[in-house]
């Protein structure tokens, strides 16, 4: 089990530590905000904010980012419109 925090809650995971994190969001967590386009980190469909920083999530693993203060980013266009 992993432990993610996603937009200010807590999840705990049960995938290898090499998945990639959209398939964690989108498959195990059930957040299809966040998109699947190209798969090799060029269109910025699966963009999320982990600690501020945009990052693909295609191409970071849950292991890199287990622990780490995230919010996708329908959450922090939810907290702009707020």
């Amino acid at each position: 089990m992993t432990d993610l925090i996603i937009n200010g809650k807590r999840h705990s995971v049960d995938v290898e530590s090499d998945t990639p994190l959209l398939w964690a969001l989108r498959d195990h967590l059930k957040l299809h905000g966040t998109k699947y386009g190209c798969g090799i980190e060029q269109c910025g469909a699966c963009t999320v904010h982990v600690n501020g920083r945009a990052v693909r999530s295609c191409g970071i693993s849950v292991g890199e980012v287990a622990g780490s203060a995230r919010w996708t980013c329908r959450s922090a266009a939810t907290a702009r419109q707020a």
